[in-house]
């Protein structure tokens, strides 16, 4: 079956939920500390870059839920995120973690690179668990889906790909799926298991 060019919307929260699978760089940042920067400085904007992402998603969920934003999509196929876990953390988080930030140059070439990852990340659609949503027990899932829910969309062969932020450990193929739309694809699974 072929994907379809339906438009998705506001791709801003796609970016955030990027950035914020990203951001467990930042804490460690501020731990780690640099000598280019002093830690009054460098401390506060880690832990900013580290908080944000998942204040501004909370933020985009409460109105959502506030408004009763929902979609409902049929699912046609879910992919659990998690197998990708190893992959994301040993050719990511590490490398970006261990890079030499000893000088203002250093900085700013890591900066550039990690908006370069952020938007190959967003580009492509990979998305990863923010550290703080996983707490709670949420999971994500790439939900292939069909364009609506009315007999005449069933039957088109065309498919849109969400982002499903869900508590469930499981999300059956072939079912109907109700949540809240934060943008850009992004769908907070109102059910549980």
């Amino acid at each position: 079956m072929a994907t379809s060019n339906v438009s998705e919307g506001l791709g801003f929260v796609r970016l955030v939920l990027v950035w914020s699978s990203l951001s467990p760089v930042f804490l460690l940042w501020s731990i780690r500390g640099v000598d280019a920067v002093d830690d009054a400085v460098w401390i506060p904007t880690c832990l900013v870059l580290f908080v944000l992402p998942t204040a501004i998603l909370y933020w985009v969920f409460s109105r959502a839920r506030k408004s009763e934003n929902v979609k409902t999509i049929d699912v046609v196929s879910a992919r659990d995120q998690r197998e990708h876990l190893l992959t994301y953390l040993f050719a990511m988080l590490i490398p970006l973690f261990d890079v030499n930030l000893g000088g203002v140059r250093d900085i700013v070439a890591v900066a550039f690179a990690l908006a370069f990852v952020m938007f190959l990340f967003w580009h492509m659609r990979l998305h990863y668990m923010n550290l703080i949503f996983a707490i709670w027990g949420y999971r994500i899932y790439t939900v292939e889906a069909r364009i609506g829910t009315k007999e005449r969309d069933r039957e088109q062969p065309r498919l849109v790909t969400f982002a499903v932020i869900s508590r469930r450990h499981y999300l059956p193929e072939g079912s109907a799926l109700t949540g809240y739309r934060l943008g850009g694809n992004v769908i907070v699974d109102k059910d549980n298991d």
